[in-house]
């Protein structure tokens, strides 16, 4: 089974239209992720988890990596959330 999370990387404004937009939060972050509604294979039988939108520059600004943010995010992806 192949399973797939799309990685995009966005400028400071667009990673803030984008929180903005889904969470509400006028303000520019690091990562965000936009899970899938469900896990089901597509025809072509790919799991596709959803998306993952990094922003280099908050990234560096907060000391992140973008291997962490990815891990960070694609657990979101997979249900675990901050408590």
């Amino acid at each position: 089974m192949k399973v797939v999370a799309e990685l995009s990387f966005a400028s400071e404004a667009e990673i803030q239209a984008l929180n903005k937009k889904y969470r509400k939060l006028d303000k520019s972050t690091d990562v965000l992720s936009f899970p899938t509604e469900d896990y089901e294979p597509g025809p072509d039988g790919v799991v596709r988890l959803g998306d993952i939108v990094i922003c280099k520059e908050q990234a560096k600004l907060k000391g992140h990596s973008v291997a962490f943010l990815t891990r960070h995010a694609m657990l979101h992806l997979l249900g675990v959330h901050h408590k």
